[in-house]
């Protein structure tokens, strides 16, 4: 019976010391690699998608926003607890947590928040009475709660310097434009002090450079290419298809016959760019949103028609359009040669170029918003074309304004892609959600890890 005993008690011993080695604990600094260069800590208006997504990510630590979005689209509350609307959807009005400081001691307050969205919203008419904030629209804003959950409505506040201070989890502790940023841990967050000590992101490092990088231990949480998550370690994580690659006619486009760029949707063939430039990345689309969001996109056709294309061309003289692209996106040239291939089939010369004017981008646009009607407006708004008018986030309406979008072919939609990352062994609990957000405020390190 003793030696019965015995036994157990070790075994006892073994699993507790098992779980306490497991167990998150406080300490230590994350090191983290992005592509961006930022001159300053804010979203630029009309940033490529790489820098959209590392500002973002940077300022998701430092500041909150008065309600966040699950991914299936439902509002939840953070820095207001709770909100009403009349029928109109023109007077809101949020009750604010209390017990909330900013990170430098200010007061948080309806008044700061009021104060905060007046220069970002001037058609937005923002007051404040105790606890209680209060806004107005001349127009009804039904997805006012999906607008305020974007990363640009986070709510912060600038020291004089123009560094950012909000009420996140981390603050800013030295900030090296273009190089580096270190991020302390605010101890009075109102939703807990975040597991690490310090996080430290250093700034303009390729994919290429964040993946030697990684490999050689020398960071903990990088940036990877959806196309080359599938051969990469179980530590990748990859989001839902979150941004859009369209093609998108300037105004002073050479190609302004609706039938010239309905051929020109119709000569591209999708899927093999997806398997094999992409390498199985993303989805091919003929929407503007995916099917996440909608439910509805296998209603855009993605299937290439090239004899429809010539059709549609029979007895045109066209000139040879100019196609540009980004240099920035390690993909985007070879996607664009393999399109202006296409195009050939029908009829149509593409000539792939970065200098000169051109009459049609390869573009890359952010879906900021699990929201369908918010993020349709955002796209629309990157691709330079009208605002929709979405009634509701009803099927039949977003289809309907999607399609109000599309008419004349403005834009080609080509596929939808996810974002990835990859986070070291070191880094216990990283479990990026749906969206690709990265969640560092929850990870914690290994004791013995440096």
């Amino acid at each position: 019976m003793r030696r019965i005993a015995f036994h157990f008690l070790v075994a006892c011993s073994f699993l507790g010391s098992a779980a306490a080695a497991t167990r998150p604990h406080y300490g230590g600094a994350v090191r983290v690699q992005l592509q961006s260069a930022p001159a300053t800590l804010d979203i630029p208006a009309n940033a490529a998608t790489a820098d959209y997504w590392d500002a973002t990510r940077v300022l998701a630590l430092i500041a909150d926003n008065l309600v966040s979005m699950e991914t299936q689209g439902r509002p939840q509350p953070a820095l207001a607890i709770a909100w009403q609307n009349d029928s109109n959807a023109r007077h809101w009005q949020f009750t604010l947590r209390r017990g909330v400081k900013f990170q430098d001691g200010s007061a948080f307050s309806a008044a700061a928040i009021a104060q905060i969205l007046a220069p970002l919203h001037p058609d937005w008419h923002a007051q404040s009475s105790g606890d209680t904030l209060t806004i107005d629209t001349d127009n009804p804003l039904p997805s006012l709660l999906a607008e305020l959950a974007l990363p640009r409505n986070a709510i912060l506040k600038r020291t004089a310097s123009g560094l950012p201070v909000g009420t996140g989890p981390f603050r800013v502790g030295e900030f090296q434009p273009g190089k580096l940023l270190k991020l302390a841990a605010n101890e009075e967050c109102w939703s807990g002090r975040p597991y690490l000590d310090e996080i430290e992101i250093e700034f303009g490092k390729s994919l290429r450079d964040q993946a030697i990088a990684f490999e050689l231990g020398k960071t903990d949480v990088i940036e990877v290419s959806p196309a080359a998550s599938n051969s990469a370690s179980a530590r990748v994580r990859t989001s839902l298809p979150v941004e859009l690659m369209a093609l998108v006619f300037p105004a002073n486009s050479k190609a302004q016959d609706p039938r010239v760029r309905e051929a020109l949707s119709l000569s591209i063939d999708r899927r093999p760019i997806q398997s094999v430039l992409l390498k199985g990345a993303g989805d091919p689309a003929g929407s503007l949103l995916p099917n996440w969001m909608t439910g509805y996109s296998a209603v855009f056709s993605v299937q290439p028609n090239v004899p429809r294309a010539k059709a549609l061309l029979a007895d045109s003289r066209l000139p040879a359009f100019t196609l540009s692209y980004d240099p920035r996106d390690p993909q985007a040239q070879l996607i664009a040669e393999r399109i202006a291939l296409n195009a050939r089939e029908a009829g149509i010369t593409l000539q792939v170029s970065l200098s000169g004017a051109d009459d049609l981008r390869l573009v890359r646009v952010v879906l900021p918003s699990p929201d369908p009607a918010t993020s349709l407006r955002e796209a629309a708004r990157q691709l330079g074309l009208p605002q929709p008018a979405v009634r509701s986030n009803a099927v039949e309406d977003l289809y309907q304004a999607e399609r109000t979008v599309l008419d004349g072919h403005p834009v080609i939609p080509l596929f939808h892609l996810p974002v990835a990352g990859a986070a070291s062994g070191r880094v216990r609990d990283w479990d990026p959600d749906r969206r690709g957000e990265w969640n560092l405020p929850q990870v914690w390190l290994e004791a013995d890890s440096r």
